[in-house]
């Protein structure tokens, strides 16, 4: 009997390259059960939350006493997710792109469709019209000021008033003529340039910065630090997310395809695959350029989602430290039978419910991380797992054995398809199988008599439930 785990499956295509096969709606568990390091498990369902205003724009928990809260760009509208679960419009924000929000002590900031905005009980919701601003594209709070770019300048706020910005609070960011696609702050608080080609970190002086735009008046005052440079940007303004002073991006070097990187101060670690990164060459820049990247962190497990224009990709963090990168991405997607891409965006953790709320790239629908089903808001979605391609030529198969976790199934629907294929591109015949009604245990999934192989041989498992569902590995006897 030969034992075939899951975490890892094979593929060819039609220019005869061999190709990483990405499991679909599940992820890699990595627990010691059944003589293997892991097993894999159903992504995590999309639950009711509250109901928003449009598609989701951003998202962020505001922390600060006076105006805590989760906050929401949903459609064309400021949003604060009340304790009763309600959604409150605080005001109106045009446009239809990715949102970029922060807080100070005093007011939430928002910069949309290149305009800022500003919220606090007090003063309420206002557009900042000061011709000084521009049009930003991303913004972070830091020692008392806004940091806001344009795209080609650094500029902040007054530290008395955080409405003014003084015409000369200029910096560009000159280690490479490159363009300045986003800000960030490190643990350090210091500020971080992410640009096309590198990523630049600045210190607060305290005193005017002689390198601005007009050495003479300037008021800019932070500079740069020597040495802390890294040769690597990233994609478009919300193509970034940090997580433990670590920065998740979609990059690229000069001479470099794009790639998924980790950025750190003074160094940058690809974690793109083979596979991933045939998946980003079907893209442009100017596509790439939409991007959006989150990091979050769930039962003991670190993601990364981005989302892609025309896919969803998930790469587990935990995974790839103890297995490599190879076997640590999926893909995400909400659909039965064809390919659309994962609904859910915008992840932000409301600690008033314990929970992971998300925004939605179709509608109004605000959800949260279900752990309970696979379904996204009541309507199945499918899965696949495949395995490694196997030498089986000129054996019969006589049974397929496939290890789940039997007699845990609450709604009664879950079933597996299972098919073969030996070109590792078609998929012959399919055999269908309850993975196992609630409480009837010992039942695992199993398949008799399929048959002789001519030569290699690999199988996929697709699945369609309203309950999670887990697999361990594939026993395969064939004489």
């Amino acid at each position: 009997m030969a034992s075939i785990p899951f975490i890892k499956g094979d593929k060819a295509d039609n220019n005869t390259d061999y190709r990483d096969s990405l499991p679909v709606n599940y992820y890699a568990v990595l627990r010691n059960i059944s003589g293997e390091q892991g097993y894999m498990l159903n992504y995590y369902g999309l639950s009711t939350f509250a109901t928003g205003q449009g598609i989701s724009r951003g998202s962020m928990w505001v922390a600060r006493t006076t105006f805590e809260g989760q906050y929401r760009v949903s459609g064309q509208n400021l949003i604060k997710i009340e304790d009763d679960e309600s959604a409150t419009i605080l005001g109106y924000i045009g446009g239809t792109g990715q949102a970029s929000l922060t807080y100070s002590l005093n007011n939430l900031a928002i910069v949309a469709n290149g305009k800022l905005y500003y919220y606090n009980p007090t003063a309420g919701f206002r557009q900042i019209t000061d011709s000084t601003v521009g049009t930003p594209i991303d913004i972070v709070w830091s020692d008392f000021r806004f940091i806001l770019t344009d795209g080609e300048y650094l500029f902040q706020s007054k530290s008395l008033d955080e409405e003014a910005y003084e015409p000369l609070d200029f910096q560009g960011s000159d280690f490479q003529p490159d363009q300045i696609w986003g800000v960030g702050l490190n643990d350090d608080n210091e500020l971080i340039a992410f640009n096309e080609l590198t990523t630049e970190y600045f210190i607060n002086t305290g005193v005017n910065n002689t390198t601005s735009v007009d050495p003479a008046t300037a008021n800019f005052s932070y500079s740069r630090i020597q040495l802390k440079a890294v040769k690597s940007g990233i994609v478009g303004t919300h193509a970034k997310a940090e997580h433990k002073d670590a920065w998740y991006v979609l990059s690229r070097r000069a001479n470099t395809q794009y790639q998924f990187t980790i950025i750190q101060p003074g160094s940058s670690e690809s974690i793109t695959s083979r596979e991933i990164e045939k998946v980003l060459a079907t893209y442009t820049g100017d596509q790439l350029a939409k991007t959006v990247i989150e990091v979050f962190t769930k039962d003991g497990v670190t993601w990364m989602i981005a989302h892609l224009p025309n896919e969803t990709l998930a790469y587990n963090d935990t995974v790839a430290k103890k297995f490599g990168i190879e076997l640590a991405w999926s893909i995400l997607k909400t659909d039965v039978l064809g390919d659309a891409t994962y609904r859910g965006k915008d992840m932000t953790y409301d600690p008033r419910f314990s929970k992971w709320c998300i925004g939605d790239k179709l509608d109004e629908k605000i959800g949260f991380l279900d752990d309970s089903v696979c379904t996204h808001y009541g309507a199945i979605v499918e899965g696949m797992l495949y395995t490694p391609v196997m030498d089986m030529e000129a054996l019969s198969i006589d049974q397929l054995r496939v290890e789940t976790i039997p007699g845990i199934s609450p709604d009664n629907d879950a079933t597996v398809f299972i098919s073969r294929s030996e070109d590792l591109r078609v998929n012959g015949m399919e055999w269908t199988a309850e993975y196992g009604s609630n409480l009837d245990y010992n039942k695992n999934f199993e398949v008799r008599r399929l048959g002789y192989v001519r030569n290699s041989v690999s199988f996929r498992l697709r699945t369609a439930s309203r309950s999670r569902m887990a697999f361990c590995r594939l026993d395969v006897d064939a004489s």
